[in-house]
């Protein structure tokens, strides 16, 4: 009994390490993705680059990574999970240093490409290993503080800009140490990677046509945040709030995003993903119609509605990957994990031109607009499909 209890310790001691480690390795790589992607347009710009290429050479790395997906879990089956991941980490990083030297549109267009490809894999194995490293009891909060930290390094990225400014120095060596000390953590740890060799016959197009709720929460997410990152401040701007305060609305929204995560993820586990993803939805069907109906007036509920909106849109994304873990395992949930990760990237990709043109056609409030006709479709979608959850 002594021993089985030792093991079980022992067991559990290698979750907790192998959790801590990928926290550690996501925040890093977060600082690194965040700060990368608006450096590389802002320097585009300068260098006269027209806005459309700029979206080209900022989406091919979702592109690469949304093509690479359906094969990723034929990868890990052939080189192992641990190893997948750090050969691929390795690849996505040697992409970065020819950045300063090969700065061509064709030449970044080319590396964030394969970026793409290469991060594919440890983007579906790191939320899998979370998943399995983590139990229905704690899974919840388990994958909402990977939410939150992989959100919380998405929006300290940017800050990394200011500070190199400040120094009088380029922030690329930065964002290339960020992504070596993000695969460097995770070395040591490939030994506690899960198998995930078995995937009992599955494959993404069919989780895709299997699961559209759990689907359709990756959609939401991707489109609304890279839809707001781009369009939100200038959706203030129109309505009068002032550039100053227009931006500041934006971060409120990431505040929401980080830091709504582990109470939203409390909830799941207590009350179950589909109560809780349901939720979101209502709150995601709210936000656009508050914000729309004059709230514009009164900034300080303006700002509350905004930190709730930004929690449920990535809250949505946390509540799916709770409710995949509980349903699959192994191989199996690696490939429903990869589907997920293909509706989210295609979803980063479609959204910002529909919202664009919705602001075009209907200005100032086309974004609300798409983003209530988003947020109730998906809403009606997961009422229907409880069996999901």
């Amino acid at each position: 009994m002594s021993n089985e209890r030792a093991i079980g310790e022992a067991a559990e001691r290698q979750r907790f390490m192998a959790l801590l480690g990928l926290y550690a390795s996501i925040f890093a790589f977060g600082i690194s993705f965040g700060g990368l992607v608006p450096w590389m347009a802002t320097d585009m710009d300068g260098r006269g680059i027209s806005g459309f290429w700029i979206g080209v050479v900022s989406a091919a790395q979702p592109v690469g990574v949304m093509i690479m997906a359906p094969f990723t879990q034929r990868i890990v089956r052939r080189f192992g999970s641990g190893n997948a991941m750090i050969w691929c980490g390795v690849i996505s990083l040697a992409t970065m240093l020819p950045l300063a030297e090969w700065n061509s549109l064709g030449g970044w267009l080319t590396l964030r490409f394969i970026s793409g490809l290469a991060g594919s894999v440890p983007w579906v194995v790191t939320e899998t290993w979370i998943n399995v490293a983590s139990n229905d009891r704690n899974r919840g909060r388990a994958v909402a503080l990977y939410a939150a930290i992989m959100a919380a390094g998405f929006a300290t990225g940017p800050e990394t800009l200011k500070w190199a400014a400040e120094l009088g120095t380029s922030p690329l060596p930065w964002f290339i140490g960020l992504q070596f000390l993000s695969l460097l953590i995770v070395v040591p740890l490939r030994r506690l990677a899960p198998g995930l060799d078995d995937n009992e016959g599955a494959n993404v197009f069919d989780a895709i046509r299997s699961l559209p709720a759990l689907m359709s929460a990756a959609a939401i997410s991707g489109a609304l945040d890279a839809s707001f990152f781009s369009f939100l401040a200038i959706w203030g701007e129109r309505v009068g709030l002032g550039e100053s305060f227009a931006l500041t609305l934006l971060s409120v929204f990431v505040a929401g995003n980080v830091l709504l995560q582990f109470p939203i993820g409390w909830l799941a586990d207590r009350y179950g993903p589909y109560r809780i993803m349901l939720l979101c939805g209502a709150l995601c069907s709210a936000g656009p119609l508050l914000f729309w109906g004059g709230l514009a007036a009164r900034p300080v509920l303006l700002g509350a509605v905004a930190f709730v909106w930004g929690g449920c849109v990535w809250g949505a994304y946390a509540v799916a990957l709770v409710a995949m873990g509980r349903r699959y395992s192994g191989g199996t949930l690696a490939v429903v994990n990869a589907a997920f990760v293909m509706a989210y990237t295609f979803a980063n990709i479609v959204a910002p031109p529909i919202a664009g043109s919705a602001m075009d056609l209907m200005s100032p409030h086309g974004l609300m607009l798409v983003a209530l006709i988003f947020a109730v479709c998906f809403t009606l979608l997961v009422s229907l499909r409880r069996r999901e959850f």
